[in-house]
Formats: structure tokens, sequence, C-alpha cells
């Protein structure tokens, strides 16, 4: 048997015929788990009817979620409309959902226990790459590619090469999951990945959170990559162990001679904070060097940065001290919602003069709460700035950072690192 890298393995495991597969070739599959949004509505739902096709595929429909994110409540007409062609189309079929307000998909799926080591993970949005935190191989798919696993409860993949980025060293004080990831951006640029899996290793890696992986899985879409994959350890024992189900997974690792397309070295104690400038991730400078950017606003959200260690963060930042940009704080999923309530953040965030929202995807897409305008400023916790990606036009500047650059920024006025805060209060 020729040796196998982690998405290799999990596409051979999940293949229809059992056929060994490398880098390269394509294969018929059967994911795992299933994921939608608001894609459903727009486009699957009547490809889905038009196949002649009257029931979901049992196996597609058991392992399926459908979470109502990007519309919010109410924000168009349409989105009314989408949603409640959504909520007809999961009762008659007997499908899951979780509706507007309940949260971020790439938040939502894994606490309810969708992600999981080994498993083939697939999602109608470029995000899904996120759940790849868990040790799987979860990948972005289009409305119609859904049709088909709706219809016949298969599609087809190209088996990925692999990129390998392999991170030693303890990260700096003040620097964060998103740092390093942003820094490898800046260093290899957006399309280094394309069609690519990357593979996270080391001992910087190890001694991340769960939480701060996801922050890296979640952006390797914006280095081109179809996955981001994390290794399995106890870390990520110890949260499947809370979600529902428990672990029902496979931990996969590459074989010690699985070859890889590219390996990227990166040491971690020599990051500082950093920032992607407009108007694009990859457009990457250490906060320290980006001179006074004034901030007309700060959006703390999206499946990126928006999990209770994030808040947690953010909270220590945020007390005792006041905002000068107007600042919009809205968490991952209702369920973290309420943790930072029963933990007294949402009261830090609001005496801070922050406003806090019900979770939805929001400005990350342009959608609501937060959409900036035409010449604005802002700092997002998001992870794209590319133009008109939250509102405005090409004169709008949207600036990436970490959760703690950003908190320290919003009440700075303007972007700092976060240990020159005092400086500032």
């Amino acid at each position: 048997m020729p040796a196998q890298t982690i998405s290799e393995k999990i596409l051979t495991r999940q293949s229809i015929d059992d056929r060994e597969v490398l880098a390269g070739d394509r294969v018929d599959v059967r994911p795992n788990s299933v994921l939608s949004n608001e894609m459903l509505p727009m486009v699957s739902m009547a490809k889905f009817y038009r196949t002649g096709a009257k029931r979901v595929n049992p196996e597609i429909a058991e392992n399926m979620l459908i979470i109502l994110d990007h519309g919010g409540f109410g924000t168009t007409d349409n989105m009314v409309n989408f949603h409640e062609m959504t909520r007809r189309f999961v009762k008659e079929q007997n499908l899951q959902l979780d509706d507007a307000g309940s949260g971020i998909s790439h938040v939502v799926f894994h606490e309810k226990g969708f992600a999981q080591p080994g498993y083939l993970t697939l999602g109608t949005d470029s995000h899904t790459v996120t759940h790849g935190a868990f040790n799987s191989f979860a990948k972005g798919i289009g409305g119609s590619d859904l049709v088909e696993l709706m219809v016949k409860g298969t599609t087809w993949l190209d088996v990925p090469y692999t990129n390998k980025v392999q991170v030693e060293g303890n990260l700096p004080e003040n620097v964060y999951s998103k740092d390093l990831l942003l820094f490898v951006n800046g260093e290899k640029k957006m399309t280094w990945s394309t069609d690519r899996a990357i593979e996270w290793t080391g001992s910087t890696i190890n001694n991340l959170s769960m939480e701060a992986r996801l922050t890296m899985s979640n952006m390797a879409v914006e280095q081109g990559g179809v996955a981001g994959i994390m290794p399995y350890d106890a870390k990520t024992e110890t949260y499947l162990n809370t979600v529902p189900g428990g672990m029902r997974g496979i931990p996969t690792e590459s074989d010690p001679d699985a070859e890889y397309a590219e390996t990227f070295e990166v040491d971690a104690s020599t990051l500082s904070p950093m920032v992607a400038k407009p108007h694009s991730p990859d457009n990457v400078s250490p906060v320290s060097e980006i001179g006074e950017v004034e901030l007309d606003q700060v959006f703390i959200g999206s499946c990126t940065n928006a999990r209770i260690e994030d808040l947690e963060i953010m909270a220590k930042i945020f007390k005792g001290n006041k905002v000068k940009s107007r600042t919009i704080v809205i968490p991952g999923s209702s369920a973290v919602g309420l943790e930072a309530a029963k933990r007294g953040y949402v009261e830090i965030f609001m005496q801070a003069g922050a406003t806090w929202s019900y979770s939805t995807c929001g400005a990350c897409y342009g959608g609501s709460l937060g959409r900036v305008g035409p010449g604005m400023t802002a700092l997002s916790t998001t992870n794209r700035n590319f133009i008109g990606r939250m509102g405005g036009d090409e004169s709008s500047q949207v600036y990436l950072s970490s959760p703690a650059t950003a908190a320290a920024s919003a009440i700075a006025g303007k972007i700092i690192e976060a240990e020159h805060l005092p400086q500032y209060v």
C-alpha cells in the first residue's frame, strides 16, 4: 500500500467502491456529514424537484444539518421568502434545521456533533473547511453538488495534493492563531494552496486550543485550500466528548513517508500581531508597521473569531474601558452568546459602549449589522476584506485582525497592538 496523506486516507475510506486513491485521482464518495445554509433555497431546492426526486436520500437526510445564518431576521423580502421555503422543505423532508438566530454554520455545526475525526464533511459554503480542525476532510461544494447528494447520496471529488505547514515554538504574548494564519497568508499568498489540502503540524499547533485551531482551519480557503486539516490529540477528544453523540469518527494521521506538494516551516516565537490591509487577506503587515489608521468601526464576529475563547480575550481588554470607535460584537452561536452572558462578558461589552447582537453572519458578507459605507475605515475579525465584501466600495478600507487587536483598537479608536493599550486609556 502506498503512503498516504490524511486527505488521501479519508477519501479512500469514503470511496463508494472501496478504491484506494492518491492525489490526482477522481473518486466517487459518500460524505459522513453535510452542511447547508441559504444556498439550499437559493439554488438547490428547485433543481432537486426538477430531477423528479421525491425524497432526499435517507443517508444524506440523517446526516445533514441546515443552518439559516446569512439572512438574519427579516433583512430583505428575498431572505424572508428563502427562509420560509426552507422551513417548508425541511418539514416535508424531515430534515434537521437550526433556524435564524441559532448561530453561524461553522460554529453550530460542530457544536451539534456533526464534525468528527476522519470524517468527510461537505457543505454549501466555502468556509466548511473550518471543520478540518477536528482532523476531518471538510470542503465547500456548490448548490448543484448538494442536489446530486440529495438525489444519489454520493458525489465526486478530485483527490488533492497536500501542503504541510510545520509550526514550532511558543506564540509571544498578545499573538494568537489569527496572527499566525495571517502571517502565513502574507508570506505564501492566497493562491499557494489552490486546489490543495493543508495539513498543520508542529509543537505550536499541538499547544493551540480547539477554538484557535478552528480559526486557522476556517481560513484555509483564503489560502486557496480545499481543506485545512489539524491533528487529532487529547484536546480534540476532550472537546468532542462534550458534543452530542460523543466521538464517533476515526482519528487519522498521514503516513511518515507521505508525499507533500510543499512544506513551509514557521518559527512562531518570532511573530507579532498582524493585520491584513485592504483589499486582500494576503496583504499582510505587522500592526507595528501600518502607521496611524483611525477607525470608524470595529466588527467582532463571524465564523472565524466569535467563539467563547475569542469573547473571553476581548472581555479582558474591554473591562473598565470605553470604545472610541463604533463597535459591534456578534457571538458565533446562541450557545456562545448564552455562555458569554453567564460569564458577564455581555455586560462588559455593553458597558464599554459596544453593541451586542444576536448570532448571524452579519456584516462579514455584507448582509447586515455593520455594513460599511464609502470612505469608511473598519477593522474586523472576519476572514475577507475584498472590495465590497462588507459593503462600501473601493474607497472603503477594511482591515482584518485577531480579537485582541480588534478590542484594543476599538478602545484606542485606531489600529494598535494590545500591549500598547495603556497609552490610550
